[in-house]
């Protein structure tokens, strides 16, 4: 059997201070249970976990999920969003109880007997609902034209014969009448299947606390806020009117606000989508904003730019020019991102011995992501600092620190404008053509830069010729990389 990992190895990637969070959920949950049991309420609980996009609810959901299994807790883990495509997503938390239970149901055979009772109950109320969709798609293409419906029951009566018309409207009204008289039946027979499923889980659970099994059973559920609309509301349902049984509790992560949206739309614009959301959830707990720093660390630690295809000044380091960058420019964490994936794709398709010059792609990347034109020439300074200002950004002073080049010279700092400005500055001349009288340090790191790209250049022997840098393709490569954007 593999031992459990141990709690610092858990959150040893934790850059966001989530574990703390994971320490206080897991005793508030455990002890909020007692508390309701002793108090006659139902042993169960639903806590919704909310944060925007990029604050670490999936990093936390897969983390948490292995803390209480390393204290022999039965964890569901549920990706709604990978699982939205089914009918019901009752059959998504049942397939992910099952994952779960394997090892206690493969040991003890009432325990398994019990479980697989609640399977068969749970499958039956799938089918359902499944049924019960039909229904409605029925009802629908009914109400579309004698036509479509003679078509589809293939009756093959021609449609313009007016006796062949009311024979099928009176057939299809039979029809329905049937149906309805099977709704009651159909009905009273829902309410003893869901409350076979309730009972049957229940004393699973009970005959796994006679085993020794720590409870609750947790499920955790993600992605919710990104699943198509019926299908997050059917969820919460589902959690609502099945899952309210002792010693389950459901942890539910999701985006509240894009959450109430989604539910919004389908309701129509003057639903109160945050008091429906109220309904199904006892608790929310909000995570901490997460810093761009801390962002763009993690996003490098997961998916690193190869340092080796980057030139930076050497007392910089690929994160902590990107977070000044970004704070320079004030985007959003979703925006972040998408420059991230931008400049990754550069650096994934980059071939040339040649190093990329981060000073002159990033301001690039950012201005593609923000639908906005930078012209490589004289203005390059003034429309960054321009497009800073338009994202309500330039707050935040953007300093790369320099090394001094030669000996007895003082360490420097320059803005992250001026060093891009003094790039596209010097490689408009052409690499046979730069500037060597050039005193401040970061001009002087520049020109160095550019005669290095000179002397690996296969044009550096004709002189006659502008040569030009390899900075001036870089317009057309982000466009490239930016079309390997996902849709969002």
């Amino acid at each position: 059997m593999t031992a459990a990992p141990a709690i610092d190895e858990i959150w040893a990637r934790d850059r966001l201070g989530r574990a703390a969070d994971a320490g206080f959920l897991k005793s508030f949950l455990l002890n909020r249970i007692v508390e309701r049991e002793k108090a006659g309420l139902p042993a169960s609980y639903v806590l919704n976990i909310d944060a925007q996009w990029g604050q670490g609810k999936s990093f936390f959901l897969s983390r948490f999920g292995q803390m209480l299994r390393g204290d022999g807790f039965l964890v569901a883990e549920v990706n709604a969003w990978q699982d939205d495509h089914a009918d019901d997503p009752l059959l998504s938390v049942m397939d992910a109880i099952d994952i779960a239970v394997t090892p206690l149901v493969k040991r003890e055979r009432r325990a398994r007997d019990r479980w697989n009772e609640a399977k068969r109950t749970g499958a039956a109320i799938a089918v359902a609902a499944a049924k019960g969709a039909t229904i409605q798609i029925a009802k629908k293409v009914i109400g579309s034209g004698i036509e479509e419906i003679g078509s589809i029951l293939q009756t093959g009566v021609p449609a313009d014969s007016d006796k062949a018309a009311d024979a099928l409207a009176k057939s299809l009204g039979d029809i329905l009448d049937e149906q309805g008289k099977a709704l009651l039946a159909t009905f009273r027979e829902g309410k003893r299947t869901i409350a076979k499923f309730r009972d049957s889980l229940s004393e699973f659970l009970k005959v796994a606390a006679a085993k020794n099994q720590p409870l609750p059973l947790f499920v955790l559920v993600d992605e919710l806020d990104r699943c198509r609309p019926p299908f997050a509301i059917a969820m919460l349902e589902r959690m609502k009117h099945l899952f309210e049984i002792d010693q389950v509790v459901f942890v539910v992560a999701t985006d509240t606000v894009q959450l109430s949206h989604s539910i919004g739309a389908v309701y129509g614009g003057g639903f109160n989508s945050g008091g429906y959301l109220s309904r199904f959830f006892n608790r929310t707990y909000y995570f901490d904003e997460t810093s761009k720093g801390d962002f763009v660390h993690g996003l490098f630690e997961q998916i690193p730019l190869d340092p080796a295809k980057i030139s930076l000044p050497e007392s910089t380091d690929i994160p902590s020019y990107l977070t000044g960058g970004f704070d320079f420019f004030g985007l959003s964490l979703r925006d972040i991102e998408q420059v991230y994936d931008i400049l990754r794709s550069v650096v994934t398709a980059w071939n040339s011995q040649l190093k990329l010059e981060m000073a002159v792609l990033f301001p690039l990347a950012v201005a593609h992501q923000q639908k906005q034109h930078l012209a490589l020439d004289g203005n390059f300074a003034t429309s960054l600092n321009r497009l800073a200002q338009k994202l309500g950004g330039d707050q935040f002073e953007w300093r790369i620190a320099f090394r001094p080049l030669r000996r007895g010279e003082q360490p420097a700092s320059v803005s992250g404008v001026t060093l891009a400005s003094d790039f596209v500055v010097h490689s408009e001349r052409g690499l046979n053509n730069l500037n060597d009288e050039v005193t401040a340090l970061h001009s002087r790191w520049v020109v160095q830069r550019l005669q290095e790209e000179f002397i690996m250049s296969p044009a550096n022997r004709s002189t006659a010729a502008k040569v030009p840098s390899a900075i001036r393709r870089y317009p057309d490569m982000v466009r490239s990389a930016g079309r390997l954007l996902p849709q969002q």
